[in-house]
């Protein structure tokens, strides 16, 4: 399939929508009881760091630096993975203070006795979103230097002679086609995030009627 720039900003608009999407779900949990729990101020600071990122994205992207805007997919990914594994704990006030404390999540157990490392928060979360595991694989590689910066392979030419030819100081190297898979990519990533989040405000309301 050819894309246009039409649908690039198609999904950038997708983006710019999500970003209301994610503040109104946070109200609905905050506004949920009396009292404050640890995960109202964790999802709190992931829907913020979420929207952060997605809002790095478009300015990125606009300004077509993708080099460095492809990079936040993996990050916003990272963030799905966090909070899934706030799901996934027997106790979620004591993961939050090991979290506070600065202890790193991989070190910490589910309730399954099993660390939660990256690679196992990626696996897990792919059962429930198929194609989360490959899409946590593919955007690391964009996090390091790797054979996934393409713009090796297409700034660099063979010239006349022989001779081979680079440019630096423009980082437009990517095709239409890239960019709106990255796009697509950045919003599916901020999509399972919000879905994710809103399971919080469900188990808010069950524990405040437990409190009851």
């Amino acid at each position: 399939m050819n894309f246009a720039e039409e649908d690039l900003h198609a999904i950038f608009d997708d983006l710019n929508k999500l970003e209301t999407a994610f503040i109104n779900e946070a109200k609905l949990f905050l506004q949920i009881g009396d009292n404050i729990h640890t995960m109202d101020l964790f999802t709190s600071a992931i829907i913020n760091r979420s929207i952060s990122l997605m809002k790095g994205f478009l300015t990125l992207a606009k300004e077509n630096n993708y080099i460095s805007c492809v990079p936040l997919i993996r990050i916003q990914i990272d963030n799905s993975l966090r909070f899934y594994a706030a799901t996934l704990v027997t106790d979620y006030n004591s993961f939050f203070l090991d979290y506070l404390s600065g202890n790193h999540i991989r070190n910490l157990k589910d309730a399954a006795g099993h660390k939660m490392t990256d690679t196992y928060l990626a696996t897990k979360l792919d059962e429930i979103y198929p194609g989360v595991h490959k899409l946590y694989k593919n955007s690391s590689g964009h996090i390091h230097f790797s054979n996934e910066h393409s713009f090796l392979q297409t700034s660099m030419k063979e010239g006349k002679e022989g001779i081979i030819e680079t440019r630096i100081g423009h980082y437009d190297f990517y095709h239409i086609d890239r960019k709106v898979d990255f796009a697509f990519n950045m919003f599916k990533a901020s999509e399972i995030l919000l879905d994710l989040t809103r399971s919080w405000k469900f188990q808010k309301l069950k524990v405040e009627g437990n409190n009851k």
